[in-house]
């Protein structure tokens, strides 16, 4: 961008609060601001006395070629707009806080006729449904719901298995569910225990017993005791569950407590939740490549963590003071349906709750530092071990798996700084090889894998050690594939049992090129687990999408051998009833509502169904 039109652009920029967007020369948008004062902010940033040593702000004006601004009504819309803007251009030098871990939610949809609880990653934009969480570990979210489902009996199917059953499952027989699929269940009873369900969920727990109670005495009085047994049950495990931690009693308002800390660029942020005066959980969330300034996190952090359906305290103390709390405040405010405070406490007993949240995000902060070193060790040791010409940060592993030789698919397992990464797993349905020849179908899917990483590919680069599960035969097969493809720089090395023996059990074999003897890889004894590791996964994951495929395939048959049943009406009864299963359960009526069957053909696939039965 020329002076003269610098200097133009921010003459006519205007004094109201809102939005700008820096577009780079290409004119993609690379970062995204807002400002209670767009003309003074934007100024800031070609001052040649600017305090700001953010790198992309050396040299931005000729980095830019436009910058745009969007006037708003109020500091609230602006930040709000900017937390849009972001999501929607991801800015090159915009704060980024993706942690490398989600967290589990329970998702209670209360528009639906018979609601249920249900396991989530994260809440749906638009969506009607009540979100409790997020929870500190996947055990305790599945510990939670495992506990609703078994004391306050709502539905645990999904739409789709509720609305085909023609029966009560085995939930309704242990009396873990009242069955509103097939019975008539009173709906003022099912209202109240989506009602207790919601106590039990938001933390008011002592109100919650306080129904049952009243509930149990008059279920007693009435002489329905089985009624009353149920009741006090839910009290027993209801009152099981109040942890007996206390934190100071300071209101009885719930309250979230962040806490920082920082080393340079690497930031950890920890959200401690307090519900009635308890310590319910702790969240911990690590970022890397932070530049920005301490409040400035903080900021983004809350917008981006108390979106609309999210579970929202009443109060927000932040570590630091920030310059838009009154606008953070309304937008947790609209967001919650209800007044939310978010300040940082200067005095006062919740400052010592502050001090409380920042000596558990430097202690995590502190432990994931340990854990990083003790596997960048770990990594070291198995690159000397295996002559490798660079730490096998990514590390991944082939398996091939087959039913009596048919059926046979493939599955690459991908650990990345010693823990599994699930995103990036591959799966195959081998296509040339013959039945049981896994010599053939490894050469192929390792063909179709590093033709992708030869040719560049985003998301296929090459990994930086590719481990074969089996011995010396399988190494040559992958080896003559890379010398095929000119990829013979690949690191490979192959994983086999160790044969029958003395630690056979316990001991793994690696072979490696152009060396004679394997080396020993002791499970949990040495750094070389990984290699294990790796290969445990991926037979896992080429075991289960085998028996899938077979399932399924061994399914779909039952439904081709029935004359009359072409594949678009296997099709329209998959879709509509799930399974095979499901429809040897259906009715001749309900088999005969599926588009395209009709009274006739519904009468043969019943009859065809119930005979292989």
């Amino acid at each position: 961008m020329k002076d003269a039109e610098l200097t133009q652009l921010l003459e006519n920029l205007p004094v109201s609060p809102g939005v700008y967007l820096m577009k780079n020369m290409k004119g993609k948008v690379v970062y995204v601001g807002k400002a209670k004062n767009l003309r003074a902010r934007v100024r800031q940033y070609f001052q040649p006395s600017t305090s700001d040593t953010r790198f992309f702000v050396q040299n931005l004006q000729q980095k830019l070629s436009a910058i745009e601004t969007v006037i708003t009504d109020s500091d609230k819309e602006a930040i709000l707009l900017e937390y849009n803007l972001i999501q929607k251009h991801m800015p090159r030098y915009n704060i980024r806080l993706t942690d490398d871990k989600s967290f589990l939610c329970l998702r209670l949809n209360t528009a639906a006729e018979w609601p249920r609880l249900e396991l989530v990653r994260r809440p749906q934009k638009k969506d009607a449904a009540q979100y409790y969480g997020p929870f500190p570990s996947a055990t305790g979210a599945r510990q939670t719901l495992k506990l609703v489902n078994r004391f306050f009996k709502l539905r645990t199917c999904n739409d789709r298995s509720f609305n085909n059953r023609v029966r009560p499952c085995l939930q309704y027989q242990i009396k873990r569910c009242l069955a509103p699929c097939t019975l008539d269940v009173d709906r003022d009873l099912y209202k109240q225990q989506i009602q207790f369900v919601r106590l039990f969920l938001e933390g008011r727990k002592e109100d919650l017993i306080r129904q049952l109670r009243e509930q149990m005495r008059g279920a007693a009085e009435r002489m329905e005791y089985e009624a009353a047994a149920m009741l006090r049950d839910q009290i027993v495990a209801i009152e099981d569950t109040i942890s007996p931690q206390q934190i100071t009693e300071i209101s009885n308002d719930d309250r979230d407590v962040i806490g920082l800390y920082r080393e340079g660029e690497r930031v950890c942020v920890v959200v401690m939740q307090i519900v009635k005066g308890r310590l319910e959980g702790r969240l911990d969330f690590f970022f890397k490549e932070q530049e920005f300034a301490d409040d400035d996190i903080v900021s983004q952090f809350i917008v981006q963590q108390y979106q609309p359906g999210t579970k929202i305290p009443d109060e927000v103390l932040a570590p630091v003071i920030l310059d838009d709390f009154g606008s953070l405040s309304e937008i947790l405010s609209d967001n919650k349906g209800k007044k939310v405070r978010v300040y940082c406490p200067q005095r006062g007993k919740r400052v010592s709750q502050i001090t409380m949240a920042a000596r558990n995000a430097k202690d995590v902060f502190q432990s994931r530092e340990r854990q990083e070193y003790d596997m960048a060790a770990r990594l070291e040791t198995v690159q000397k071990t295996l002559h490798l010409p660079r730490l096998p940060v990514r590390i991944e592993c082939v398996d091939i798996a087959h039913f009596a030789g048919t059926n046979t698919v493939a599955a690459i397992s991908a650990v990345v700084n010693g823990r599994i990464d699930k995103k990036t797993a591959k799966i195959y349905k081998v296509k040339a090889a013959a039945e049981g020849d896994d010599y053939l179908a490894m050469s192929e899917v390792l063909h179709r894998r590093f033709t992708r990483a030869k040719a560049h590919e985003e998301g296929w680069e090459a990994p930086d050690l590719l481990v074969i599960d089996g011995g010396r035969g399988q190494l040559n097969i992958a080896l003559s594939v890379l010398k095929e493809l000119d990829m013979l720089d690949q690191p490979v090395v192959a994983l086999a049992k160790e044969r029958a023996g003395v630690d056979s059990a316990e001991t793994d074999r690696a072979f490696l090129p152009g060396r004679m003897n394997p080396v020993k890889v002791r499970a949990q004894t040495s750094a070389l687990f990984l290699l294990s590791m790796a290969r445990d996964e991926a037979h896992r994951l080429a075991n289960g999408f085998q028996e899938k495929s077979r399932r399924k395939k061994t399914l779909t048959s039952q439904l081709d051998s029935i004359q009359g049943v072409g594949p678009r009406t296997r099709k329209a009864l998959l879709t509509h009833f799930g399974s095979v299963k499901r429809i040897g359960e259906a009715t001749l009526a309900q088999i005969a509502e599926v588009k395209g069957v009709g009274n006739s053909l519904a009468q043969v696939i019943h009859a065809a169904l119930h005979e292989k039965e």
